[in-house]
């Protein structure tokens, strides 16, 4: 029987990936506009547990052994950050919900809550990755963005949306994108000025790392554990 090894394997696994997770956080703990990422735990199949297997009592009732966990999903929790006054006319912040949007190299539509703009040499408003930002037409007077003609846009659902990289995220096929253009509600304000500084609470990171650490410490005793009772029991058969 290799169940303990099985449950053992799986968590030290889903700890290991947990812990890329928080590594991938506490990197970008001064990215602007980074949304932390989560991840959540779901149990494997549990088989069923007869007389066969153990000396049941009559008044117990359906038995399983669980098969171990694994890693369910990861997202981004999208809660607002803290902004922080730049007095740079072209740094742009959401105050609320949205998204900008820019225009990769393909003029693929990607969103980001990363609003660090700058002008290239075309004068054209850019982020880092020199995509453009999303505009009704070149909304530039001077130095300054006329933040009333740059539209938000908004998933339906969050799970619409794949980070891609770069603090960008691409919009799943298929996901239903709202736009502040048509339904002005949904979303927050655009603070010129300001930027969103990342969500990542660094001592919590730092505290679920090492939960995380000695959890996959412990499966991995368990793993030795079990191996030393097997050669045991291969020394009597």
């Amino acid at each position: 029987m290799r169940i303990p090894y099985n449950i053992s394997k799986s968590a030290m696994k889903t700890h290991q990936q947990k812990m890329n997770h928080i590594a991938h956080n506490i990197a970008n703990v001064n990215t602007i506009g980074y949304k932390k990422q989560s991840v959540q735990f779901s149990e494997l199949l549990h088989n069923t547990v007869n007389e066969q297997d153990a000396r049941i009592s009559e008044n117990a009732g359906e038995l399983s052994n669980g098969m171990g966990v694994r890693l369910a999903e990861s997202k981004a929790a999208y809660t607002q950050g803290s902004l922080t006054n730049t007095g740079d006319p072209l740094h742009l912040a959401i105050g609320g919900n949205g998204f900008f949007g820019v225009r990769d190299e393909n003029n693929e539509l990607l969103l980001t809550r990363d609003g660090a703009f700058h002008l290239n040499s075309q004068n054209e408003v850019v982020n880092d990755q020199g995509y453009r930002l999303e505009m009704n037409g070149q909304v530039l007077d001077g130095q300054t963005l006329s933040t009333d003609q740059i539209p938000l846009f908004l998933p339906t659902d969050s799970s619409g949306l794949t980070p891609s990289g770069g603090n960008l995220y691409r919009i799943n096929e298929g996901a239903t994108l709202l736009n502040s253009a048509t339904n002005t509600e949904a979303f927050g304000d655009i603070l010129s000025g300001h930027i969103e500084e990342s969500t990542v609470d660094l001592a919590q990171s730092f505290t679920d790392m090492i939960m995380s650490q000695r959890a996959y410490s412990l499966n991995a005793k368990v793993t030795q554990s079990t191996d030393e009772i097997y050669s045991l029991i291969n020394q009597f058969t």
